[in-house]
């Protein structure tokens, strides 16, 4: 495994998706499909957010730290790195901690709505990515409408509803 070749692919194929004033949210690198399962990257406006998936969690040390530079050296505008390890004993490794710049960003913007974010209160981000298409759906077809949002974890639903 090549983890700059692996990392520069995923890069290319999101290039669009990067522009300025970098206030979205986007999956940089999903390891589990894209050849390295230790290692999730997310970006959230300015911050970057790498998860240690590795079981034991020593084992992907080294590989953040690599994926890390990498990535912030193709990403100069990047103002802050949270790493967070899925199988860490303490909760503050789980849920995430600062180990560059910071603070970490505290909103991100999605089709012109601004969502809230608290990146290092939980084990996951508190924004899910994979709920972009959903969330476009709901801001389109909710005008006039009353929703009750059954799984307000986040809240991410809601407020595209109210925005549509």
């Amino acid at each position: 495994m090549n983890l700059t070749a692996l990392l520069d692919t995923a890069l290319a194929a999101r290039a669009a998706l990067i522009s300025e004033p970098h206030q979205a949210a986007l999956r940089l690198f999903n390891g589990f499909y894209e050849g390295c399962p230790e290692l999730v990257a997310d970006l959230y406006a300015r911050t970057l957010v790498l998860y240690n998936y590795a079981d034991p969690p020593e084992n992907g040390g080294d590989l953040l730290v690599a994926a890390q530079e990498h990535l912030m050296e193709h990403l100069p505008w990047v103002t802050c790195a949270v790493r967070k390890t899925r199988a860490a004993a303490s909760p503050e490794e789980r849920c995430g901690r600062v180990v560059w710049g910071g603070p970490p960003a505290r909103r991100v913007r999605e089709d012109g709505v601004w969502y809230a974010l608290n990146l290092t209160l939980n084990q996951d981000a508190g924004f899910y990515l994979d709920t972009r298409g959903l969330r476009s759906w709901l801001r389109e077809h909710s005008s006039g409408l009353r929703v009750l949002n059954t799984f307000a974890y986040t809240g991410s639903l809601g407020v595209a509803a109210l925005a549509g």
